[in-house]
């Protein structure tokens, strides 16, 4: 069996067209296209990015309003805040106890 005389990197097509040019074209096509979808998922991280911080200032602000509030109501109820705190950790306690009653 005689090896195939094809060349598999012709440089011009069946009509004798140089085929180069076609191919720099083809290749600045995918370059232009490739960096526009960079450029895209670069822009949807950034806006990703930016709604995230955007979230965790929120979540922030939430929490040390609640721990504010939290605090408030112990300053405002003592009373209240010890008798919670020791229902609370009679029931850990009991929950977490060997069982040995």
């Amino acid at each position: 069996m005689e090896p195939s005389q094809t060349n598999p990197f012709p440089k011009s097509d069946a009509n004798g067209n140089l085929i180069r040019g076609d191919v720099a074209q083809a290749a600045e096509r995918v370059k232009a296209t490739t960096a526009q979808a960079i450029d895209r998922t670069a822009d949807a991280a950034a806006t990703a990015l930016d709604e995230a911080a955007a979230k965790r200032d929120q979540w922030r602000a939430s929490q040390q309003r609640l721990m504010s509030d939290a605090a408030d109501c112990m300053r405002s109820h003592p009373l209240a805040t010890i008798g919670l705190a020791f229902g609370a950790g009679f029931l850990i306690s009991r929950l977490l106890g060997s069982g040995n009653d």
